[in-house]
C-alpha cells in the first residue's frame, strides 16, 4: 500500500472515539510495528497531528481536547501533486501580481511537503511557460475585495478612470469575472440598475467594501 494511502488510513482509525491498537494499525494495511511506528513519528513531529497513547484504553487515538490541530485531509500522488503545482504555475503566470500572492503560501506549502516525501520537481515551475496579454495594473488588495464582493454578492464602491482619463465612482455589485485572451473584465450591475455593464478590469483603480449598515442607510 502506499505510503500516502496507508496514512490516510491510519487518520481515519486514529479519529475514532475508541482510537486504534498498534495491532490494528499493523492488521489494516498489513505492515509491521517498525513501518507503524515510523508513520506515527512522522505525523506527530511533521505534521505536528496531536496523537496521544491511551495507557488506561491501550490505543492510539487523536486528542479530542486540541480541537484546532487535526490530520491533513488532502494526500496526493506525485502525479496529482505535480499536476497541482502545475496549475498553480499557469495561473500565477497569467497574473502575477493579482492571483500570486494569494498562490505563493500554498505553493510554498506544498513544495515543502513535497520536499520531505522525496518527491522530485526537476524543476518544474522553469519548464512550463505561458504568455497572455498585459495584465491589469489592479492591486492585489483590491482584487481581493473585489473576488470577496463577487463571491458573496456584496455591495461595493469603485473607483474608474473614464475614457477621458478622468475618475468616476460607481456603486453596485459585481456579478462576473470573465477572463479572455484580449482582455479582463467585470460584469457590474450598479445601484438601481436592472442590468450589469461591463468594465475592463484594467480601468479600476480602487475597491472599497460597503457594509450592510452603510448600504441600508443610502
Amino acid at each position: 500500500m502506499a505510503r500516502e494511502h496507508r496514512l490516510t488510513r491510519m487518520q481515519a482509525l486514529l479519529q475514532r472515539p475508541q482510537g486504534a491498537t498498534m495491532a490494528q494499525l499493523m492488521d489494516d494495511p498489513k505492515v509491521s510495528r517498525a513501518t507503524v511506528n515510523r508513520d506515527l513519528h512522522f505525523l506527530r513531529n511533521d505534521m505536528h497531528a496531536p496523537i496521544v497513547w491511551d495507557a488506561y484504553n491501550g490505543v492510539y487515538r487523536l486528542d479530542r481536547q486540541d480541537p484546532a490541530r487535526s490530520l491533513p485531509g488532502l494526500w496526493l500522488t506525485p502525479q496529482q501533486a505535480y499536476a497541482f503545482l502545475t496549475l498553480q504555475n499557469m495561473v500565477a503566470k497569467i497574473a502575477p501580481n493579482l492571483l500570486g500572492p494569494f498562490l505563493d503560501p500554498m505553493r510554498g506549502l506544498l513544495k515543502e511537503m513535497l520536499g520531505r516525501a522525496n518527491f522530485q520537481l526537476h524543476g518544474l515551475d522553469r519548464k512550463i511557460d505561458i504568455e497572455m496579454p498585459s495584465m491589469p495594473t489592479l492591486g492585489d488588495l483590491d482584487f481581493s475585495s473585489l473576488l470577496e464582493a463577487l463571491l458573496h454578492d456584496q455591495m461595493v464602491r469603485l473607483t474608474l478612470t473614464n475614457s477621458t482619463g478622468k475618475d468616476e465612482t460607481l456603486i453596485g455589485i459585481p456579478t462576473r469575472l470573465r477572463i479572455s485572451p484580449v482582455n479582463w473584465v467585470i460584469e457590474f450591475r450598479p445601484e438601481f440598475a436592472d442590468k450589469p455593464m461591463t468594465i475592463h478590469v484594467g480601468q479600476i483603480r480602487k475597491v472599497a467594501q460597503i457594509s450592510e449598515g452603510a448600504a441600508d442607510s443610502r
